[in-house]
């Protein structure tokens, strides 16, 4: 497996960079692995993101699995922040419970205009697996 586009401490300082209010300066979201085409970020539980019932909202494990994709998209083009979402699709699985969630995103195909991911999010105890998504971005042009 190559090296990733940027390495781990780029990708960081990128992060806290170009997408402030993520979460990653502030231990909000945390990038707990890092390869090429691969990313591991783990969503500790927040206040923020509780939803009555109660449970980690379904809004709060999109925008994960959305964070993770784009991680692992960067990871082989490169700092190219305006690679935006172009499609979304999610199942949940379970309910996400008052846990830390941690999302695992793969790039499954990278073209010269979309890519396409897949994220899967668990509980970061016990690893109940919480919802998948299959996240398709598009890649400006110029970039491949």
């Amino acid at each position: 497996m190559s090296e990733p586009a940027l390495d781990r401490a780029a990708m960081e300082a990128f992060l806290r960079r170009e997408y402030p209010h993520a979460g990653f300066k502030d231990g909000r979201l945390v990038l707990a692995d890092y390869a090429r085409g691969h990313c591991r970020v783990v969503l500790p539980l927040d206040e923020r993101n509780i939803r009555p019932g109660p449970s980690v909202s379904g809004p709060a494990i999109m925008g994960l699995g959305d964070v993770a994709a784009w991680i692992a998209l960067l990871s082989v083009i490169g700092p190219m922040p305006l690679a935006v979402t172009s499609n979304l699709n999610v199942s949940f699985l379970r309910p996400a419970g008052l846990n830390d969630l941690a999302c695992d995103c793969r790039t499954l195909r990278v073209g010269r205009r979309l890519a396409v991911m897949l994220a899967e999010v668990t509980r970061v105890e016990g690893g109940a697996e919480v919802a998948q998504m299959t996240i398709t971005y598009a890649i400006p042009d110029g970039v491949r």
